[in-house]
């Protein structure tokens, strides 16, 4: 299906395309479909969890050329 929208946005003359994901993400299969990991960060959630504290997870951004 990935591979689908990336031809999809080929045809549309787009020249990259990005994907936001968290670290739950299988990394290993964006990077075999062509991704690069272009940018990481830190996204704390603002809404309390069930023990009041304020969490946090890791961010990243992986782009594939067309």
């Amino acid at each position: 299906m990935l591979s689908e929208v990336f031809n999809l946005a080929k045809k549309d003359n787009m020249k990259n395309l990005q994907i936001l994901t968290d670290e739950s993400c299988n990394f290993k299969f964006y990077e075999s479909c062509g991704c690069e990991k272009i940018y990481e960060t830190i996204v704390r959630n603002q809404e309390y969890g069930r023990l009041g504290n304020i969490s946090s997870e890791r961010a990243f951004i992986y782009e594939k050329k067309l």
